[in-house]
């Protein structure tokens, strides 16, 4: 019920996956081994405040072909299970930056996966900072021969918002990055963390009008968390940290999106933590309750995609 509330209001990615690959899709989650820039020695301390220190995400091991089959077996085996069809499935590049390592690492990489005949499309989730000139190229060759978008770690447009969570990065390199995915027709989605450490709604909304304006393909909302193991982790356990409750952020989610143009894909309204990695907020371990408050806040505030755009 709640899915088609908001479906209703917000130009989700559930139906475009449908649309354009013509039927359920599921995105299998890839480990590329390739680390972060922004950590000591790929994967040792440092890195953004809230990050943990096994990253984003992770595939289920080994390399990446053989997460990849793992994946797909998997996938297989509960659609016979549940007695459903086989969904499409995307080569997610999910943990840490994808593109952190020469094009002649990161190029087989990719293209071990866009090769795979049972692999649709292909999901690169990266770092602005992490794009030289010749990954472009790699990205443009993959996008050639499946479906390709590239996730991009923004967080919020505020310089001083990016230096207290430690991004790495400014704003402006950001831009650049989207403005070098346009050239090569690259679609680029937005992360976006919503509840950052001395914002308030009015910053929030500021970055929905930015990344508007930029005109990038997609956003992916996240709620803020305290995940065990980040940095963030020590700052609450000594009570430094004001974290939103699940009404405020809900209405953060409803004036964010109102100020995007309609035609933009919300990949994500929040964020699912595993239940082992959250500290806080509490709230954030019920998806559902989340997803219902938002698509509360949206129909109190007669708010829509774009109505504020």
């Amino acid at each position: 019920m709640d899915a088609t509330r908001l479906q209703r209001r917000v130009n989700l990615l559930g139906p475009w996956l449908q649309r354009v690959f013509g039927g359920p899709t599921v995105k299998i989650g890839l480990d590329a081994g390739l680390g972060c820039p922004h950590r000591v020695g790929g994967i040792g301390p440092g890195g953004c405040v809230y990050c943990p220190p096994h990253g984003a995400g992770k595939g289920v091991g080994g390399g990446v072909a053989e997460q990849l089959d793992q994946g797909l077996a998997t996938l297989r085996a509960r659609a016979v299970r549940q007695g459903r069809p086989i969904p499409r499935a995307l080569a997610y590049f999910q943990a840490y930056s994808s593109t952190n390592a020469p094009a002649e690492v990161v190029e087989p990489l990719l293209m071990s996966a866009a090769r795979h005949p049972a692999v649709a499309g292909i999901i690169v989730s990266t770092r602005p900072d992490c794009l030289p000139a010749e990954i472009w190229e790699v990205l443009a060759a993959v996008g050639q021969r499946r479906p390709l978008w590239l996730e991009l770690g923004l967080q919020s447009t505020s310089d001083a918002t990016l230096k207290r969570i430690n991004r790495g990065h400014d704003l402006a390199c950001f831009d650049r990055a989207v403005a070098q995915a346009a050239e090569r027709g690259v679609r680029v989605v937005a992360h976006v963390i919503l509840g950052l450490p001395g914002e308030d709604l009015a910053q929030t909304n500021a970055t929905a009008r930015h990344l508007a304006g930029l005109g990038v393909w997609g956003v992916k909302l996240h709620n803020l968390m305290v995940l065990d193991g980040a940095p963030l982790a020590r700052d609450h356990a000594a009570g430094g940290v004001v974290l939103w409750g699940q009404e405020r952020y809900a209405e953060a989610v409803a004036q964010f999106v109102a100020r995007l143009p309609r035609q933009m894909l919300v990949h994500r309204l929040a964020a699912d933590p595993g239940p082992d990695r959250l500290i806080a907020p509490a709230w954030a371990s019920d998806k559902d309750a989340t997803l219902a408050a938002i698509a509360d806040a949206l129909e109190s505030n007669r708010l829509e995609q774009g109505s504020l755009a």
